[in-house]
């Protein structure tokens, strides 16, 4: 079919083919729009997992890394350094000093030959075990709190048992008398009274340095 070369369709053939010319270049422009948007989301998914293997590699390394040169630096501040201390000791002169061994060595009392009776026997001439008890009174409330140390004997360095209790004077001839403690733990059955709380009785206990 042939259509006349008329001026009105020599238009009409141009802007038809405009409009081909168009729509083609439309559609490249979208294929190239996906072609690098693909691309650029590629390079950022490689560029995060390459970051993500770097950052786990550091955490890795860097602490010990940190930590042997901290390490370093202090070593070898402490190489250079030199302290001096330079000082006198003085004794008072009217001052005594007593030597011992043994945790709480210092603090035991030791009795007298006449107070420990050194050669008193009974009539039977049985052996004889000397043994002494030191006690430690501290007033509380309206009695006092007893502390028990029980040594075997004089050369004992630390007592064989504590006990601690309180006591209290009733009359001219009777008291009353409240378990705190024994070797340096309280007693869970420890009673009160009245004016007595034996919680804070028990903190005034003195027990044995070392207490067993």
């Amino acid at each position: 079919m042939e259509i006349p070369a008329t001026a009105e369709n020599r238009v009409l053939a141009n802007a038809v083919n405009a409009r081909i010319k168009s729509e083609a270049r439309i559609q490249n422009a979208q294929a190239a729009f996906w072609r690098l948007a693909g691309a650029g989301l590629f390079c950022l998914t490689v560029g995060c997992a390459i970051g993500a293997i770097f950052w786990g590699w550091a955490q890795t390394r860097g602490p010990a890394a940190d930590a042997a040169t901290v390490a370093s630096a202090v070593a070898e501040a402490l190489q250079g350094l030199t302290l001096k201390t330079e000082g006198t000791v003085k004794l008072d002169p009217d001052s005594r000093v007593a030597v011992g061994g043994g945790s709480g060595a210092t603090d035991v009392p030791t009795p007298s030959a006449a107070q420990l009776g050194a050669g008193a026997t009974p009539d039977s001439k049985a052996a004889v075990l000397t043994n002494f008890t030191v006690f430690k009174n501290v007033p509380f409330s309206q009695g006092q709190v007893v502390t028990g140390w029980n040594f075997t004997s004089s050369e004992q360095k630390w007592p064989l048992h504590q006990y601690c209790y309180y006591s209290e004077q009733l009359d001219g001839t009777s008291k009353v008398t409240v378990d705190l403690g024994e070797n340096g733990r309280a007693l869970p059955q420890a009673k009160s009274r009245p004016n007595l709380d034996p919680t804070k009785a028990y903190t005034n206990c003195v027990w044995f340095k070392g207490a067993i």
